[in-house]
């Protein structure tokens, strides 16, 4: 197969990924039921329960287990009765809150293998679980953060205006050096019982002491963290690059096979070592280096999920013990 040239930013290939994003969300939204909806927000957030009292759920009815059902909606006490899996329909009466957090440091304008920058692809993942979130409901509160500000963006609407409030507010942002602590200990400042909080961000952001502060966030709040994969700078398939927070280019003598092939495995590495640490608290940690990938590693992530009773046990316990914190 004849390699192509590119160019580490290609605005028309960014585009083209923009646009069959835009295709796929839309095609997404058309088949996107309200069952469906509340049942993968569930499948990431854990199901929290609220803590206030009655747990904020109506009763409706019970029906026997069928296959597909979440073990999470198993009543063990009516299945101990009637000597066979019960599962209870109980319908949610608070509205829960969607806090979408989008890192806007200036190092979010790297690029990635796709030609978008990591900045855009982290975009369209809150784009993505706007969606979901809107479909079920929720309210949404988007915070755009940066060492210059956190800015807490007012939202009321569908979204088309959420897509449209997301946009202007990106490009019109005066890009500052990211500061990911203040970030984090913005974020643990929402109430528990709020929802769910998206952290997007790319994929190397972490320092050791925000790994900490991050671990401390996923043991009390229902957890999505999306790392946006960046291009690997020692690799020589790509022309000459120049450092997003510097301007300087990369040095030749670096451009070298044996250090690209040890930057990505440490990249691998560290993104193993936070989905396991954020599995241990039954959050989730998606990568990915394009839009497109983005959307396919969530849509398989909630089809696993559904379909696997195992882990849905395993999200029930761990927020369990959230809840008993």
């Amino acid at each position: 197969m004849r390699k192509t040239e590119r160019t580490p930013y290609s605005p028309s290939l960014a585009e083209e990924e923009q646009a069959r994003f835009r295709s796929r969300v839309e095609s997404f939204a058309s088949r996107l039921t309200l069952p469906l909806s509340q049942h993968a927000l569930g499948l990431l957030e854990g199901e929290h329960q609220s803590d206030m009292s009655g747990n904020g759920f109506d009763f409706l009815d019970l029906r026997e287990y069928q296959s597909g059902d979440s073990a999470q909606a198993i009543d063990w006490q009516a299945s101990a009765r009637l000597s066979r899996p019960i599962v209870v329909n109980r319908q949610k009466d608070v509205i829960s809150t969607s806090w979408l957090l989008l890192d806007t440091g200036q190092e979010m304008m790297s690029v990635t293998p796709s030609g978008e920058t990591a900045l855009q692809v982290a975009s369209n993942a809150l784009r993505l679980f706007a969606l979901l979130s809107l479909r079920r409901s929720d309210e949404i509160s988007l915070v755009l953060a940066d060492s210059g500000t956190i800015s807490r963006l007012p939202f009321n609407g569908g979204y088309a205006k959420f897509d449209t409030t997301l946009r202007d507010a990106v490009e019109g942002r005066a890009f500052a050096p990211r500061d990911l602590t203040a970030l984090l200990r913005y974020a643990q400042k929402i109430p528990r019982q709020d929802g769910l909080i998206v952290l997007a961000t790319d994929a190397t952001a972490l320092t050791a002491e925000q790994t900490q502060l991050m671990t401390q966030l996923s043991q009390n709040h229902a957890l999505v963290m999306v790392g946006v994969s960046t291009l690997n700078p020692f690799d020589c398939a790509w022309p000459m690059l120049t450092d997003s927070s510097t301007g300087r280019k990369m040095p030749a003598f670096l451009r070298d096979q044996s250090l690209s092939q040890e930057l990505d495995r440490r990249r691998s590495a560290l993104n193993e070592a936070l989905r396991l640490q954020l599995r241990r608290y039954a959050d989730t940690y998606v990568s990915a280096s394009s839009s497109q990938e983005m959307i396919d590693t969530v849509l398989k992530l909630i089809s696993t999920s559904m379909k696997s009773p195992r882990r849905a046990q395993q999200s029930l316990l761990a927020t369990a013990q959230k809840g008993g914190k």
